[in-house]
């Protein structure tokens, strides 16, 4: 459809109303004096092709189908004031082509981790919102995320490294190394929860964290030879290692403590074994690391700590991947 006039013609292609709009008022600006009926056209253009195909309404499952959301997602972002259907006389919701690209910047928007009421505030008051320090803060926040998962990545190769055949045969390897610290939370004494707030603080920041932080253990250490009757009473807690803490800037508190070792005999294993319960557990976890001890003449220096990289404690017999750490002198 072409409309001429003594300077110039105007093409109608299937195009928004506001990209309409521009165009109209460039030239009739330009022309108004000239052509003072310009702009009726243009309306009359409007009016007989029905606004461009913009007055046809879509259900909320048909529009979010087209745009590969969720019709939760068109509500969630209708509860912050954005994505408004119409509302019929039945009661039916319906949306507008026009609503489609709004749709797409909140989907835009969420993907960057903005929340609903950010978006709100970004879409809806654009001119008001400090636009420049949001995205400064979700540039921080990727930033974190990169970290996270470099030190996801680093934790998994880690634990993958077993000398060849060692989880076939279920067999331990030991070495005599001194470990890298690592902060530890204690929060339960013989299989009994000891908790405070401070506790229960630490324990959900450090969710955030896993898997670096593993179940940890901590024995206590009595005065004799090294064989289980030298061993105390039983504590569990969290660790995490010193360096992916310092890396992810992990929450500490008073209940944190940092734990350095010096040299320890360190036994790793991995295998299949029955679960038990109590002091038959610990004694089945450290029956083998003592007995080296024994055999090589080390006396056992300080609490040992036992971490669990990995337990599937749900069947009777399961899989369990564990490194037992014991200062000796």
């Amino acid at each position: 459809m072409k409309i001429w006039d003594s300077y110039c013609f105007v093409t109608v292609h299937c195009v928004s109303r506001t990209q309409f709009a521009i165009h109209r008022n460039r030239i009739s600006c330009g022309f108004e004096q000239q052509n003072t009926g310009y702009c009726l056209q243009m309306d009359e253009i409007l009016r007989k092709n029905g606004g461009l195909g913009m007055k046809k309404k879509y259900k909320v499952g048909e529009f979010a189908k087209n745009l590969g959301v969720s019709a939760g997602f068109l509500k969630h972002h209708e509860g912050h004031g954005l994505l408004k259907p119409h509302i019929a006389d039945s009661g039916y919701r319906y949306y507008e082509f026009r609503q489609a690209t709004l749709a797409v910047q909140c989907l835009k928007l969420q993907s960057l981790g903005f929340t609903g009421k950010e978006i709100s505030e970004i879409l809806n008051h654009s001119i008001e919102a400090d636009v420049p320090g949001l995205i400064r803060e979700k540039k921080d926040m990727v930033r974190q995320k990169i970290q996270y998962y470099e030190e996801v990545l680093h934790y998994l190769e880690k634990s993958t490294g077993n000398p060849a055949g060692l989880e076939e045969a279920g067999f331990g390897h030991w070495s005599i190394v001194e470990p890298e610290p690592f902060y530890y939370m204690e929060n339960a004494c013989n299989a009994q929860f000891e908790g405070n707030e401070k506790r229960y603080e630490a324990a959900e920041r450090w969710n955030e964290y896993m898997p670096m932080v593993e179940i940890c253990s901590r024995f206590e250490r009595r005065a004799g030879e090294p064989c289980v009757d030298s061993v105390g009473n039983w504590h569990m807690g969290l660790r995490i290692s010193e360096s992916a803490a310092e890396r992810l800037q992990v929450f500490l508190n008073e209940e944190v403590r940092r734990v350095q070792l010096g040299k320890c005999l360190v036994y790793s294993y991995a295998g299949s074994r029955e679960q038990y319960q109590g002091r038959a557990a610990m004694c089945k976890m450290l029956e083998k690391p003592l007995a080296l001890c024994q055999k090589h003449h080390f006396g056992i220096a300080d609490d040992i700590y036992s971490a669990q990289i990995f337990g599937s404690t749900a069947c009777v017999r399961s899989y369990i991947r564990e490194v037992v750490m014991i200062p000796i002198e």
